[in-house]
């Protein structure tokens, strides 16, 4: 009996200490708050065209984005990108951080292409564009430097950018999703 007692004792002392070091820990653990903005630069993306390719979309653009992507006739191919597959929106709004790009390929009036891109920013970055950044990006996927201005913010290309996309702001201003 004895000896069950003791055995009895050691598991309590035991099982006290544990339950003191995990509350011990959780309480010396600092939490990292969320951060509040997303900052792109010129390695967000880098290797955009080895993402998850979500949607090809051949021909003129039916959002009429016109020449804002580059190309927009009968031998337009898009290509939109996303970091991952499971990229989505919760309640309508996808979270910060959230990335996208597109690649636009043409073959008329000698060919070309363009590289455009959003990043969702947060920190009231842009309110009336719900914090999105719009991006043009030279082909290895860094930010477009032309004429000494950065293509970047959200009035890229006096507004264009925010200006057409607004016209899905009922799914968090991204046409493809």
């Amino acid at each position: 009996m004895r000896k069950q007692s003791i055995v009895i004792a050691l598991f309590a002392i035991g099982f006290a200490l544990s339950i003191t070091q995990a509350c011990k820990k959780s309480e010396d653990t600092p939490v990292t708050p969320a951060p509040s903005e997303f900052i792109a630069d010129n390695n967000t993306f880098k290797s955009f065209q080895n993402w998850h390719l979500h949607a090809t979309k051949n021909g003129v653009d039916p959002a009429m984005l016109k020449t804002a992507h580059g190309g927009d006739d009968s031998t337009s191919v898009r290509k939109i990108y996303f970091p991952t597959n499971n990229v989505s929106s919760s309640n309508g709004q996808y979270p910060l951080g959230t990335i996208v790009s597109k690649l636009t390929t043409w073959q008329k009036n000698g060919g070309g292409s363009m590289i455009t891109a959003m990043a969702k920013r947060g920190n009231n970055f842009d309110p009336s564009g719900n914090n999105w950044e719009y991006f043009v990006l030279a082909a290895d996927g860094s930010i477009m430097v032309d004429n000494g201005t950065v293509m970047r913010g959200a009035n890229l290309m006096n507004g264009m950018c925010k200006g057409c996309h607004a016209s899905a702001a009922t799914k968090d201003y991204i046409f493809t999703k």
